[in-house]
Parts: C-alpha cells; structure tokens; sequence
C-alpha cells in the first residue's frame, strides 16, 4: 500500500485510503488524499456525498470546498453526456 498519496495512480484507491484517515479523525491526511483523488479524475459526487465514512469532515470547509469542486465536475458531465442526476 503505498504511503503517500502522490504514489497512488487510482482514484479508487485514493479515496478509500482517504475515507480511512478521515474516520481516524486524521484531517491532513484525509484531505491530501481527497486532493489526490480528485486530481486522478475521481469525481462521483453522488457517491461522495453521502459516505458515511467522511462524517467527521462534513462542515469543514477545506473538505466542503472540495466537495463543491468535486461537484462542478459532476454537473459538467451530466451537461455534457447526459448522465442520470444526482
């Protein structure tokens, strides 16, 4: 498993270790591995706002920033290609 977030090529994988640091309460590393994510082309908003596993971070406002962007993406996507709304 790799240890720091520029080592990882998968959103996927991006995201879940991420999902962990954030219920381990550990915010620096939650949101460097949320930027990793998004940075890898990761954006299913649907998804992501509403795991459970980020609880702790809702209302923060470097995780909601992210979230918002992550959002943007996702509203772009559905205008471009017509995918289902979330």
């Amino acid at each position: 498993l790799a240890e720091k977030p520029e080592e990882v090529a998968d959103g996927d994988v991006a995201y879940w270790i991420g999902g962990i640091h954030a219920m381990l309460g550990d915010k620096p590393q939650a949101l460097a591995w949320f930027r990793r994510t998004i940075v890898l082309g990761n954006h299913n908003y649907p998804w992501f706002a509403r795991d459970q596993n980020w609880i702790k971070l809702r209302g923060d406002r470097d995780y909601e920033r992210m979230l918002a962007e992550v959002r943007k993406y996702a509203e772009a996507y559905r205008e471009e290609f017509g995918a289902s709304s979330f």
